[in-house]
């Protein structure tokens, strides 16, 4: 049954959403929906209802704005809603049949976009259906592609989200993006996590402290930080190089730690948020490599003890440590044997010795390395010209895009997959610009403290005290396992690439023979 309610033609809903796909141009989106839009209040001579713009995604019922024009429409207010683009009323089926019905019972005459009218015909509303479906397996594509995305990062060790206190985005390489300490604030919060770690100040003058050392608020730069904002960074275990997200498995992040597995569990016990663990000690002792392997076999973790016993020629009494899985599991009875701590100290030497080179060879690898980095500092300015150039034609190309966009020349896929390219030549291009000595600096800065790290690495392990030695095995790397009385390890890069099993036998090459790009 169609309700005639007598109105002017002139009445009419305006309609704008804020898209949620590419957030660095919502706003001059907003922009441009708006201007085509009043060109269809003025060809049609209507007399528009402005509403807020609508800032939620359409993935889901209940907007309010959209809520409150339904409600408009439904008690006569207007009969015309006029809006860009039909993907912006609606990307879901509830409030797309919404729509419809309101078309069917006579209430809405016409949707009006800058492309196509709908009436309420069976044809117009045919196609509206049609293309509201459309939007809607759009939003669901996208839905997938983000789920995939984040697997493949998780995979990657990339940090699946922005980044939180301490920390910045950072591109890697085109199209593979992570998190990274940030410069000025990632050395404050670290002086904070020491700060804590004393078991000497309470919550609020560790917060005192915060503010002094003008650590700011993550969410507004303007203001010091917060005091639960603090308590709940100190009580993030992600700081530690280790991320869980979408699961209950904590995965092992490429990033760069903010701070040791030590001294995160040193503030949790000093602030009384976690017990004394037994991880590393029993019976008041330290065992040095306790909490660091786990069983190869059943993925438990590691335990240690140590044996008294009299020897039979002379009759003092002797202690012996050793380790050997936890034997925890459920789902399996591990076998694997307990090993004596000097075997194990062996047998870790050994896989250390893996990755050692020797001081001639990190001489000759620091000289590379210099060479490059002279290299650089010299010719700092000599692509920029051709930087220049690719931002300007890849800033061009995304305004094609737009204008195809709007003039619905593309679809909103193939528009993304198209400007991320673009985009990324704009990140990567810009920041080669804006860049300074400082990276060249901190690369050449790393690479000496690589090489100056792994020399002789064996044998420093071998002299070492227990402290050092277990701050060596995780400086080298993490996912330490144990099992038939071997160890094995996931070393830090670039670390792994200096295995002994994986190195080229060239590898140390003339200065002249092996040179790199820029950093």
């Amino acid at each position: 049954m169609v309700i005639d309610i007598p109105l002017p033609k002139s009445k009419c809903f305006v309609y704008l959403r804020r898209s949620q796909d590419r957030e660095d141009r919502q706003a001059l989106s907003l922009d441009k929906q708006d201007q085509q839009v009043k060109q269809i209040i003025s060809d049609n001579k209507f007399s528009p209802i402005y509403l807020p713009a609508e800032e939620r995604s359409a993935k889901y019922p209940g907007r309010p704005i959209f809520g409150d024009m339904v409600k408009g429409i439904e008690n006569g207010e207007a009969r015309y809603i006029a809006v860009w683009h039909i993907s912006r009323l609606s990307r879901n089926p509830i409030d797309g049949g919404m729509i419809i019905y309101l078309l069917d019972i006579g209430k809405l005459l016409a949707i009006y976009t800058p492309t196509r009218v709908y009436h309420n015909t069976p044809d117009d509303k045919a196609f509206l259906a049609i293309e509201l479906a459309f939007a809607k397996k759009n939003n669901d594509d996208l839905s997938e592609q983000v789920k995939e995305s984040y697997i493949i990062k998780r995979q990657r060790g990339e940090y699946p989200g922005p980044a939180f206190l301490g920390y910045i985005n950072i591109i890697v390489r085109p199209g593979v993006r992570n998190i990274a300490p940030c410069p000025e604030e990632g050395p404050k919060l670290y002086d904070v996590f020491l700060y804590a770690a004393t078991g000497m100040y309470t919550l609020d003058e560790v917060w005192k402290y915060a503010q002094d050392r003008g650590l700011k608020s993550p969410s507004n730069p303007d203001n010091l930080i917060a005091k639960t904002t603090l308590e709940n960074a100190l009580k993030r275990r992600d700081y530690t190089g280790v991320f869980k997200r979408g699961g209950s498995e904590w995965i092992q992040g490429s990033y760069e730690p903010l701070i040791t597995v030590e001294l995160y569990d040193k503030v949790q016990m000093a602030m009384g948020w976690a017990k004394q663990r037994k991880n590393y000690s029993t019976k008041g002792a330290f065992y040095a490599y306790k909490g660091v392997p786990r069983c190869g076999t059943c993925s438990m973790n590691i335990t240690a003890y140590t044996k008294p016993k009299i020897l039979a020629t002379t009759g003092e009494l002797a202690s012996y440590t050793f380790y050997t899985c936890t034997k925890k599991s459920k789902v399996m009875k591990c076998k694997e044997p307990q090993l004596a701590e000097h075997e194990l100290t062996g047998v870790i030497k050994d896989e250390m010795s893996n990755y050692e080179i020797t001081e001639a060879d990190g001489e000759v690898c620091k000289l590379l390395v210099h060479n490059v980095y002279d290299d650089y500092m010299k010719g700092q300015d000599r692509y920029s010209d051709v930087w220049k150039h690719d931002l300007r034609q890849a800033e061009k190309a995304l305004d094609v895009l737009d204008d195809k966009l709007e003039h619905g020349v593309i679809t909103d896929d193939r528009y993304q997959l198209r400007a991320a390219k673009h985009q990324s030549m704009v990140v990567r291009t810009t920041k080669l610009l804006n860049g300074s000595s400082q990276d060249a600096e901190r690369w050449l800065e790393l690479c000496n403290e690589t090489f100056s790290g792994v020399t002789n690495i064996g044998e420093v392990f071998e002299l070492a005290n227990d402290e050092e030695r277990r701050q060596l095995m995780l400086y080298l790397g993490t996912n330490w396992t144990l099992s038939n009385k071997k160890v094995a390890l996931t070393a830090r890069e670039p670390l792994n690439m200096l295995h002994k099993n994986t190195r080229k036998s060239d590898w140390r090459a003339r200065p002249d023979l092996n040179r790199r790009s820029p950093p």
